[in-house]
């Protein structure tokens, strides 16, 4: 019987000792991994961009679709994590907020992008996100290529929801500086 309980004891004292150990190497070998996602995720969509030299006046930004008050989408945002432009993979997180509802829901979006000059646009990358029954929010993470066309033009990506309701977020300029070349 004495054995037994020395045997127990044993355990109860080795896997803490195992678990403190194996998150002890994982810090050591991905701390500086570790703080710099928490960094930029913290840092997203805070770019502070140069101000704009005077020049001609910049066309105005899209209108934004506001979400329905019967819809499940509260809201939209959109938001670079890094500073991108014109020829880049533009690394985006779309914030959802939702009404919560009974059952799960599936909400399609897509990311578009409109040259601000012309005033043609296109969508760029979508999908669907399916969030769990009573969720008031989600978050997409998306990597979209800005096409080089867009180099000699003002451009702004928005994020756009279809289904379960139509809802658009404020659109961001890419570059956020810049103007239309006559």
């Amino acid at each position: 019987m004495g054995y037994g309980r020395r045997r127990r004891w044993w355990l109860w004292v080795a896997w803490p000792l195992v678990v403190t150990a194996v998150l002890a190497v994982e810090w050591s070998l991905l701390h500086e991994r570790i703080e710099a996602d928490v960094a930029l995720l913290l840092s997203s969509g805070r770019d502070v961009a140069a101000a704009p030299a005077p020049g001609p006046v910049l066309p105005p930004l899209p209108a934004a679709p506001a979400p329905g008050a019967a819809g499940a989408i509260g809201t939209v945002d959109l938001r670079t994590v890094r500073t991108c432009g014109a020829g880049q993979d533009c690394l985006l997180r779309i914030h959802l907020g939702l009404r919560p509802a009974a059952g799960p829901t599936t909400v399609d979006w897509t990311v578009r992008l409109d040259d601000l000059c012309a005033g043609t646009g296109g969508t760029l990358a979508g999908g669907t996100v399916d969030v769990p029954a009573d969720a008031d929010r989600t978050d997409v993470v998306a990597t979209v290529r800005v096409p080089d066309a867009a180099a000699t033009a003002l451009t702004a990506l928005t994020a756009v929801t279809g289904g379960p309701g139509p809802a658009a977020s404020p659109p961001v300029r890419v570059p956020p500086t810049g103007g239309c070349t006559p």
